[in-house]
């Protein structure tokens, strides 16, 4: 602080006092500062708009105005700069008064010294940093995206931050003061009573908690708590803060879904396959015999054997054509074809309450796209359409030529 000159300015409007000032300035041990002196209040109220110095000291008589009017109105202003009042005789109530109004301190003229002022005017100036410091630390936790808030060992909630406003809905004027149980809503409470448990006795906890927001939302949070010694007037409070990972954990969801669907798919190829390999020998064999045989009962039950054969390794063919997956290139295919052989597994499959029944045009136009998605999408729709449908009805497979030009497609 020596090597950094520190700017006061003394509004008094006796010159003796500012001559004394001035000369216990140049005795200080710690401080470098220059002194500037004005002598009424209208000058007082002028300098301090300027903005130009590191600290005021202020005299609380002013002529007919006094130094704590100037000292409320510097505040009122927004004036951050620290500011000492100085008093030719002592009065408790003006000493409440300065400090309520927002004084630094307050010294009385007839004891003070060098080494007093120069003490009061460090320490106005480090408390000012601190506060200053302090006031750069909140506005970090108000930026950050973690939802971050404070709470007595009570739940009551002491800090709330812009991100927790964003995440549960609640702001600061309704957060502080309630019980964070009602906000949250949290169903397992055995699950909270467990982590403040182990809070109390490790000093922290991390899990995951699911949540309702102001908004009926729920949400999944991945919450860490720790336990604070010490917090404004609280002997011990706890410091949570959540990150929301609702998203995270739905794209984990579809992951593992899709894992599932591709498992899924490799033992449906494996079976597919097997079964076809056991199809294949009945329905030669069963052709073979049909060629050869005279009789007449031959004659009626092999066909149905064939036939049933063959609806055997179709359905063999669509499983396959499931596993196979969604890659391939376009080429031109005709629906009709398509849809005719999703009605025929409709039949196969389905309910026998369902009844399926195409509208194909014969002059149906050809598309280009892959079989086996176009095949997986009228699928789906198929089987919505089932579950749309429990007590049966009609499934209509309709197609139709339609002309989309470049307008209609954007």
């Amino acid at each position: 602080m020596k090597n950094s000159r520190i700017q006061v300015l003394l509004i008094d409007d006796d010159e003796d006092d500012y001559i004394l000032i001035r000369d216990w300035c140049s005795e200080f041990q710690v401080v470098n500062c220059g002194l500037e002196w004005v002598s009424n209040y209208r000058t007082g109220i002028s300098a301090l708009a300027k903005n130009q110095h590191d600290i005021y000291l202020i005299d609380y008589r002013l002529g007919e105005s006094s130094g704590l009017e100037l000292l409320r109105m510097a505040v009122t202003n927004g004036c951050s700069v620290p500011m000492i009042l100085l008093t030719g005789r002592g009065d408790r109530e003006i000493d409440i008064q300065a400090i309520q109004a927002g004084a630094a301190d307050y010294l009385e003229k007839n004891q003070l010294n060098a080494a007093l002022l120069e003490r009061s005017i460090r320490y106005a100036l480090e408390r000012q940093r601190a506060q200053r410091k302090i006031r750069q630390q909140a506005a970090l936790l108000d930026v950050a995206t973690d939802a971050i808030f404070v709470c007595d060992l009570n739940n009551q909630i002491l800090f709330w931050n812009k991100a927790a406003e964003k995440l549960y809905g609640w702001s600061e004027e309704q957060a502080i003061g309630k019980n964070i149980l009602q906000f949250w809503q949290e169903k397992n409470l055995l699950q909270l009573q467990s982590a403040f448990n182990i809070l109390l006795k490790n000093g922290a906890w991390e899990g995951e908690l699911r949540q309702i927001t102001m908004s009926g939302n729920e949400i999944i949070v991945e919450s860490r708590w720790t336990l604070v010694s010490e917090y404004e007037d609280k002997s011990q409070a706890i410091l949570v803060v959540n990150t929301d990972i609702t998203q995270k954990k739905q794209l984990e969801s579809q992951f593992f879904r899709t894992q599932r669907l591709e498992s899924i798919g490799t033992l449906a190829s494996g079976i597919a396959h097997d079964l076809n390999n056991v199809l294949a020998p009945i329905l030669m064999t069963a052709q073979l015999l049909e060629s050869r045989s005279h009789d007449e009962r031959s004659k009626k039950l092999l066909p149905i054997l064939i036939s049933n054969a063959k609806r055997g390794a179709n359905l063999v063919k669509q499983v396959l054509s499931f596993t196979r997956g969604i890659e391939g290139e376009r080429t031109p295919l005709q629906l009709k074809h398509l849809i005719d052989e999703i009605q025929q597994v409709i039949k196969e499959t389905f309910p026998k309450t369902i009844q399926p029944i195409n509208q194909i045009p014969q002059e149906l136009w050809t598309v280009s796209a892959n079989a086996t998605q176009l095949h997986q999408v009228l699928m789906n729709l198929c089987v919505n359409a089932r579950d749309a449908m429990p007590d049966g009805g009609k499934l209509i497979l309709k197609a139709e030529n339609l002309f989309i030009d470049e307008n209609y497609a954007k």
